[in-house]
């Protein structure tokens, strides 16, 4: 072998030697930046997902009969709502100060109730939460359209440009998230008042099936159902403990349930099946039932 022919040989190898660890390093950051993608979507379909309760909840008048179905058609009308126009509605729903209270019909042949949820800021402020709100749809459309075309792939320095990216959107959204979950906590104390005097366990259980908790729940079932669509409901668990922890938390304060499966089981929306484990043990598993819808909308 000639000196030339080892020196040739030799730099092969260092090259190969370097190219190793920076290949190492990409594909590491390659994984964390899919993570914060899927974290960061999460995070938006949970605001959305609040957006839909607090809208479709925050105003309702009628007799104590109709409250069930007025709950399931007001939902019905915000679920195929775009994040945008939902924003517009809970501005004007919830936010601004409460106008005056329903009519009482002429005829009152049963108890009758209007319900009204506002956090009373005044015009000013309302105005900068909705601005700082516009920007989150603005921020979700981001990702959802724009990051994949630019990002690529193959190269470290884009890859560690949208990690950097993906952590500064999320640090802009969570205040907003903050607010609203206080907001849908608020809410929900009100409501579960209004159910203990009105003593409807329709109206309870329309008020736990639009929950933004079973709302997350079919949305993991929607994006991580097998082909039968069934997802473990210990992995759901993790997912909600990792990213609605305080929602999770308040299970049995809040929907009077001390565990995930009865909760689930509680709302009628879902088939619950269990599968044995390899060391014989039995897995619980959940799907979305076929006759019902559980979906966030993405534009």
């Amino acid at each position: 072998m000639t000196a030339d022919q080892h020196n040739a040989r030799q730099a092969g190898n260092d090259g190969k030697h370097t190219d190793e660890p920076a290949s190492a390093a990409l594909e590491s950051m390659r994984n964390e930046v899919l993570r914060k993608i899927g974290r960061n979507l999460l995070l938006f379909q949970q605001m959305e997902g609040m957006l839909k309760f607090l809208v479709g909840h925050c105003k309702v008048a009628g007799f104590q009969s109709e409250f069930p179905e007025l709950l399931a058609k007001r939902a019905e009308a915000v679920s195929k709502r775009t994040m945008g126009q939902l924003i517009g509605d809970y501005l004007e729903s919830s936010l601004r100060e409460a106008d005056s209270a329903a009519p009482v019909p002429d005829e009152v042949h049963e108890g009758w109730f209007s319900f009204h949820f506002t956090t009373g800021l005044d015009a000013a402020s309302a105005e900068q939460h909705g601005a700082h709100l516009a920007e989150i749809v603005l921020e979700r459309n981001e990702l959802v359209h724009h990051l994949l075309p630019r990002w690529n792939p193959e190269s470290l320095k884009s890859t560690s440009e949208a990690d950097v990216w993906l952590d500064s959107q999320r640090a802009k959204a969570l205040p907003e998230f903050e607010h609203l979950r206080t907001t849908v906590s608020a809410l929900q104390e009100g409501r579960r008042q209004l159910a203990e005097h009105l003593g409807s366990g329709a109206f309870e259980l329309e008020l736990l099936r639009h929950s933004p908790l079973v709302m997350m729940l079919g949305d993991i079932a929607r994006q991580l159902g097998r082909d039968d669509g069934f997802v473990p409901l210990d992995l759901a668990g993790h997912l909600l403990r990792l990213h609605a922890a305080a929602e999770f938390a308040a299970l049995k304060e809040r929907y009077g349930h001390k565990t995930l499966k009865s909760l689930v089981l509680a709302t009628g929306l879902f088939d619950i099946k269990e599968e044995p484990t390899p060391k014989g043990g039995p897995r619980v598993f959940f799907r979305v039932n076929p006759r019902w819808s559980l979906e966030i909308s993405a534009s």
